[in-house]
């Protein structure tokens, strides 16, 4: 178990996308917990949504992956991503799921059992609180065990954190699709801090003296522990704002490491999603918590305003976009706006929704 969890982590530190960074995951994981194919999923943080899909041991089927979309929306189906996203697990073997009865799920009635698939483990990837991701593993033949289940559930906030790096480092590349863009500096072995990008520039003003010790601090732990994922830390600017500090060795000598430094922000609703729907910026908090499974004190109690005008955002929500329960909203979303753009190529955002082209 120290071994897999050491070897995913060497993965998070080589500055390698997403996508590949899940390529490798998927190497390391078959050799413990043996499977005939993956997917392995980005969610956005926002809405618990899927952003984006990649597969192994099986060719893509736009088909059967829309096939496999409308069950997990279905009230009826047994641990889909929005049921184990609402209510804080991390796995779900089916055969459990189901009492031994793979027929109860619908999505192995109609689409796995045509594959011969006789069990599923899927794991939300969880990091600081939110679900970056998802990774469903199918076997042909036996059925997982509880202890497989346990391997793959201590492997989880691993590979959550690598994919919470990558997509933060994409938006740091691309600054013109963020509003108020993540930076990247750089911390050499001698302790000297450079800027690698304008937004680090633009935080270094911003942080001056303090954000350079605290880089340092950061970067003295990766150093140190080079088997750590990376090191996160947190300081007040001179303006008040809080600024999250991501590090992780990223050259090949483990000497310099890199930081992301960025604004706090809570993962927000694509502002493209409020336009589409003429949403209010209220409503748009509210839709993120609903879609996250929320109940509706929580969602008052997380925006501050009472339980009764939560409900009736919550209606207005409903019938600006037609529909008339979370499933079929969560549904419609993802039909309409999140798997489009996600079978076009669209990048998907640290802060919710997809990167702006």
């Amino acid at each position: 178990m120290i071994d897999l969890t050491r070897r995913a982590r060497q993965v998070i530190h080589a500055d390698v996308g997403v996508e590949d960074m899940c390529r490798e995951f998927d190497e390391i994981l078959r050799h413990h917990v043996p499977y005939a194919v993956a997917a392995w999923s980005t969610h956005d943080p926002a809405t618990g949504l899927s952003t984006a899909c990649m597969l192994t041991g099986i060719d893509e089927d736009p088909e059967r992956e829309s096939a496999i979309f409308r069950h997990e929306f279905d009230p009826d189906e047994p641990s889909t991503y929005f049921d184990l996203i609402r209510d804080g697990r991390t796995i779900a073997i089916l055969a459990e799921e189901t009492d031994g009865d793979l027929s109860r799920a619908a999505r192995w009635r109609n689409v796995f059992s045509n594959f011969g698939v006789t069990d599923e483990l899927r794991a939300i990837l969880w990091a600081q609180g939110q679900a970056w991701g998802s990774v469903s593993l199918y076997r042909l033949g036996e059925r997982f065990s509880s202890d497989e289940g346990a391997t793959v559930e201590a492997l989880a906030p691993v590979v959550a954190e690598g994919i919470r790096l990558g997509l933060l480092r994409a938006a740091a590349t691309r600054p013109e699709a963020v509003d108020d863009p993540p930076g990247i500096i750089e911390v050499a072995h001698d302790g000297s801090v450079v800027a690698l990008t304008q937004p680090g520039e633009h935080w270094l003003d911003v942080g001056g003296h303090h954000l350079v010790s605290a880089a340092r601090a950061a970067a003295s732990a990766v150093q140190v522990r080079q088997d750590w994922a990376g090191a996160t830390s947190r300081l007040v600017a001179a303006d008040g704002r809080v600024l999250v500090l991501h590090a992780s060795s990223t050259t090949g000598d483990g000497n310099g490491v890199a930081v992301i430094v960025e604004a706090a922000r809570p993962a927000q609703v694509g502002a493209l999603l409020v336009d589409a729907y003429g949403l209010t910026a209220r409503q748009r908090d509210v839709l993120g918590l609903l879609l996250l499974g929320r109940s509706m004190t929580q969602v008052a109690r997380a925006l501050e305003i009472s339980e009764h005008t939560a409900n009736d955002h919550r209606k207005a929500i409903y019938q600006r976009v037609g529909v008339s329960s979370r499933s079929e909203l969560a549904a419609l979303l993802q039909a309409e706006h999140y798997h489009p753009q996600a079978r076009g190529g669209a990048v998907p955002s640290p802060y919710g929704f997809f990167l702006r082209d």
